[in-house]
């Protein structure tokens, strides 16, 4: 079975600190920084790769994605093995 989930992504700029920090506000602690925004986005999609393999891998659920509203979301496609 294959399923879809769209997670919300925010990203805020820190100019005090000089980078960007993008978080999942539905995923605790998945979250990256990076100097650019575009490299924080990147580093968003690789730690949401990681973040849903290692809930997978220890038999936990994943999150029910939260509303989206102006935010960016980024998807992730999930293939999970029927139950036996």
């Amino acid at each position: 079975m294959t399923t879809f989930r769209s997670y919300p992504l925010l990203v805020e700029h820190h100019p005090d600190e000089g980078g960007y920090l993008a978080f999942f506000p539905t995923l605790p602690g998945c979250q990256t920084w990076a100097d650019s925004f575009e490299e924080a986005v990147q580093g968003a999609e690789e730690a949401l790769a990681v973040y849903v393999e290692t809930l997978l891998a220890n038999g936990d659920p994943l999150p029910e994605p939260g509303p989206s509203g102006r935010q960016t979301t980024l998807g992730v496609i999930v293939r999970l093995e029927p139950a036996a």
